[in-house]
């Protein structure tokens, strides 16, 4: 069926900001990127009221070798680019031709649309040649009226200019299924999703199955959101705590992330839902999708969120999407449980543990390092990202340095793209400490008091640091019955000393410990 107008999808518009922010293909997908295409583009050059510049054609050109390397299709993607006047200063607009459903035989989800681009890919039939009067899949339209272009294909885009390839390289994006089905009025405040069949039921795009509010509820669930709705509408402008691209390969890219969407109140058409949040991803790989572009800006790739998300709605990708969204990472980290100790409130206690790409990798390693709470650990440097080639590593050091007396504990999140574990890999952190300079605790004996079927006083008390040790057992007149333990002790641990007590009568005892002339006693019972 016919697709949705291209300008409620994108109207792309400049800024007046001078970023001087450059991501070459190669900044992304590295030397080794590939340029043996697995996808073909073919593109027919429209004339509007002026003709097609060449070095546009050029640029134009440019851009789709960068995608023929993401995406792989065994058939052509068919692309009419009209060269014409837009209205304002909108850089341009694109959208599939057509939607169709794909059989899950062939890796479709079951009354769910596809732009027709995709459907070819993930059945190899030409889609497009089965439709009368169709011969695209993708309608582009770039501005002819707006005078700032920059045509170069080195991403070196001059100050106040606006690189054509970035823009090309959005629309294109558009093109091929980044496209969500809800739609909404700014006045009425309703918003709904979807679109109809010739048997008239509503299904909604690829796009929209993973997007989800920010209590975890999926949008296009009418349990929670009427179609069409006010509620829907509150929804999607992200009054429900933001919304969100919750795909498990886009997520897993995105540091275990769900990625944010567009979504300002009011709703802006041709903006809203179907791009990436504007200020979460400004200067970054993965800005390309943002419903804006700076000047002095060039962005030559699809970035690993975008190629994740190609791959949630089941695009078969090409070798430099593939190598971007990092399936074949295998991550290592040396270690499950950190253990800090036993240290003192106010000291400092320093843990080092090691991130590995394994070498038997294909794909590099990517993520982040955060703490779950981040109370009384901290990280060296804050919340760290890592990008690692097969066989390379990192280290990182976690700092302890507790605030109250008492047991610690926290995680470390390690949030990564590999295909070997579950991301995030956690970090268990362990840490105890003690008063100010207080350099022993003792503790209560167990148990107390001690029945007639056990034999053994065991007496446990924590050192900070290593030290002389002393422990003895008094009666209740004071009268010293043995020398429990007595010699050096390593710090930062925790001890338990044994004593037979089978000789000695109920009642109540003492023991005391004495660690580098500082004392302390507690009482346990006996009950014979």
């Amino acid at each position: 069926m016919p697709a949705p107008n291209m300008k409620d999808i994108c109207q792309f518009d400049p800024t007046d900001i001078n970023s001087f922010h450059f991501v070459r293909h190669a900044d992304v997908a590295g030397k080794s990127a590939a340029t043996t295409p697995s996808a073909s583009i073919e593109v027919d050059y429209v004339d509007g009221e002026e003709a097609w510049p060449t070095e546009a054609i050029e640029a134009f050109e440019y851009a789709t070798r960068i995608w023929e390397t993401h995406l792989q299709s065994p058939v052509p993607i068919r692309i009419s680019a009209l060269w014409d006047a837009q209205e304002g200063n909108t850089l341009g607009s694109a959208g599939p031709t057509q939607i169709s459903t794909v059989p899950e035989s062939d890796g479709g989800e079951p009354e769910t649309w596809y732009a027709i681009a995709q459907a070819s890919a993930m059945t190899g039939i030409n889609r497009v040649g089965q439709i009368a009067g169709v011969e695209h899949d993708i309608n582009v339209t770039m501005n002819s009226d707006f005078a700032d272009w920059y045509f170069g294909t080195d991403g070196n885009t001059p100050q106040g200019q606006i690189d054509f390839v970035t823009v090309v390289l959005h629309e294109l994006g558009h093109g091929i299924g980044f496209i969500g089905s809800v739609s909404a009025d700014e006045d009425t405040e309703i918003a709904e999703w979807g679109f109809e069949t010739s048997g008239g039921d509503n299904f909604p795009l690829i796009f929209d199955l993973p997007v989800i509010d920010g209590d975890q509820n999926q949008i296009i669930d009418e349990s929670v959101y009427t179609n069409p709705s006010t509620g829907l509408y509150e929804a999607v402008t992200g009054n429900s705590g933001g919304v969100f691209f919750a795909g498990d390969i886009s997520s897993q890219v995105y540091f275990g992330n769900e990625v944010p969407l567009y979504s300002p109140e009011p709703w802006q058409p041709g903006s809203s839902y179907s791009h990436i949040d504007l200020f979460t991803f400004t200067d970054t790989e993965n800005e390309l999708m943002r419903p804006q572009i700076n000047r002095a800006n060039a962005v030559h790739t699809p970035g690993p969120i975008f190629c994740g998300m190609l791959s949630d709605w089941g695009w078969p990708l090409g070798e430099n999407c593939l190598d971007l969204v990092g399936i074949e990472a295998r991550i290592v980290v040396d270690v499950e449980v950190l253990d800090f100790g036993i240290s003192n409130v106010g000291s400092t206690v320093e843990r080092i543990f090691t991130i590995e790409n394994r070498e038997d990798a294909e794909d590099a390693l990517r993520g982040r390092v955060e703490l779950e709470e981040g109370n009384d650990y901290s990280i060296i440097g804050g919340s760290r990202t890592y990008d690692l080639d097969p066989g390379s590593s990192v280290d990182f050091t976690l700092r302890y340095r507790p605030t109250a007396p008492t047991a610690h504990t926290d995680e470390v999140l390690i949030t990564h793209n590999a295909i070997n574990e579950p991301t995030p890999y956690i970090i268990n952190l362990v840490g105890e400490s003690l008063e100010e300079n207080r350099i022993v605790a003792l503790e209560q004996t167990y148990p107390n008091p001690i029945n007639p079927y056990q034999n053994t006083l065991s007496v446990p008390y924590v050192l900070p640091d290593e030290a002389n040790v002393k422990i003895d057992l008094y009666n209740s007149t004071g009268q010293h019955i043995a020398t429990i333990f007595e010699g050096m002790r390593d710090g930062d641990q925790r001890y338990i000393e044994e004593y037979d007590i089978r000789d000695l009568a109920s009642g109540v005892y003492l023991y005391r410990i004495i660690v580098d002339g500082v004392m302390e006693t507690k009482k346990m019972t006996i009950i014979k």
